[in-house]
């Protein structure tokens, strides 16, 4: 071979070495900056029980509801000149930023005057902004009135100003206290030691805004990566106890599938759409992280070209609702469509499959899985827009098996269940039986 011929393979060399580094350390900055919600956040909506004010010292709330023989902690505190003010209350704020805290650690003292209900009567709260147990030195009290939904507490880390933990606190809507808020009341009651509870009524409702996200777009690949501040003590990369949440792009409720973030304060990396990402920094004050896209280390957690359709079982919707295999698919070429009806292009893809039922049935089956709705409304649905598709339920442990990260999800398989191809559309699927590709 000539010293040309043997050049010209040193540089393929070179460049394929070039262009798999460069795929491998892409690296990209995304800026956090919205406050978003988790599907488990929303459903464990915190009330802050508030308890009758009888005097000093006050009693903390460490032990409440907790079987032990450990006594509650007891301490003082100076009020605020509250002269003319008449039913004084106080309650606890969870706050992480003070776990060490000689009296009270772990939360921050609120003191409620003016908190029994009247006809359009706001209550007036002093909140100890600094830990220091004397409300004489934190500002002007909050108003809660009664028609407004939330007023935004902001605690700074004493440590560290720039790192803040948010919440909005409420007062409860006087006569619509749902079944599950009077078997809190019920539970406030029982177990917060000698405090006297004041009434679920006179509580207060809290949304932790303790979960900071940004979206992320790259080439046709775009979702959302959300920070969640367990501990709420204001810092987004505590080891073991913070962690990672990856949704849907623009979409402000984040599904409960954690991250886990590791001893060396990051976690190792996460898959989405068929690509790993390596995460290299969080910013410990939540405003952005930084990841990589890694196209060389071979993915874990995701749905594997080749490989079968792991074996489960969902409710096929019809006259008779029933459970069915997914392995009954086996014998020929099968589409597993998972879907919601707020999708984008919702209309457009039903229409397709429509038409792929109707023309190309006999070469494929059709799996259309949806996640959202009822059986009653997925047969309503059905029967309303004669639908001749296959309509199934899926359900979270299905989404989890088939790694669904957004909808819709299509997943073209061969015969036997293998995996041909991932995140296939309706729309990409009817081309190819139009060209006789399948």
């Amino acid at each position: 071979m000539t010293n040309k011929g043997i050049n010209s393979i040193l540089l393929i060399c070179l460049l394929s070495i070039s262009r798999l580094s460069f795929a491998q350390n892409s690296t990209h900055k995304i800026k956090l900056d919205q406050y978003v919600e988790d599907e488990k956040s929303i459903k464990m909506r915190s009330v802050i029980p508030i308890y009758t004010y009888t005097g000093q010292p006050f009693e903390d709330p460490i032990n409440n509801g907790v079987e032990t023989k450990n006594k509650f902690g007891r301490f003082y505190a100076k009020l605020p000149n509250m002269t003319g003010i008449r039913d004084t209350s106080y309650g606890y704020i969870f706050y992480g930023g003070i776990p060490d805290q000689k009296d009270l650690p772990g939360y921050v003292l609120i003191i409620l005057g003016k908190n029994m209900r009247q006809i359009n009567q706001s209550a007036l709260m002093w909140v100890d902004r600094n830990y220091n147990l004397d409300l004489t030195d934190d500002g002007p009290p909050d108003t809660l009135y009664h028609n407004k939904p939330l007023n935004d507490i902001v605690l700074h880390h004493p440590k560290n100003h720039a790192a803040t933990y948010t919440l909005s606190i409420s007062r409860l809507p006087a006569g619509l206290i749902p079944p599950y808020l009077s078997m809190m009341g019920d539970y406030f009651k029982e177990n917060s030691g000698s405090k006297k509870f004041d009434n679920i009524i006179y509580s207060l409702g809290e949304v932790r805004m303790n979960t900071i996200g940004g979206d992320f777009k790259f080439g046709n690949d775009s979702f959302k990566i959300g920070i969640k501040d367990l501990n709420c003590n204001g810092f987004y990369n505590d080891a073991e106890k913070d962690y990672l949440l990856i949704g849907e792009y623009g979409v402000e409720i984040m599904p409960d599938k954690r991250i886990s973030i590791n001893k060396n304060g990051l976690p190792a990396y996460f898959e989405r759409n068929g690509k790993r990402f390596n995460v290299l920094k969080i910013d410990p004050l939540g405003r952005f992280i930084e990841i990589q896209i890694d196209t060389v280390t071979p993915l874990k957690h995701s749905l594997v070209v080749g490989k079968k359709i792991k074996k489960f079982k969902y409710l096929k919707i019809g006259e008779k609702n029933k459970k069915v295999s997914i392995k009954k698919n086996r014998k020929k070429p099968t589409y597993i469509y998972v879907w919601h009806i707020g999708q984008n292009g919702f209309k457009e893809d039903s229409a397709i499959l429509r038409e792929i039922e109707l023309k190309f049935g006999h070469k494929i089956n059709l799996v259309t899985l949806n996640y959202g709705e009822n059986p009653k409304e997925l047969r309503a649905f059905q029967r309303r827009n004669k639908i001749n598709w296959n309509i199934g339920q899926s359900t979270q442990a299905i989404n989890d098996l088939l790694f669904l990260e957004s909808f819709p999800l299509g997943i073209l398989t061969a015969k036997r269940l293998k995996i041909k191809q991932v995140r296939i559309s309706p729309k990409e699927l009817l081309l190819l039986l139009q060209n006789n590709l399948i």
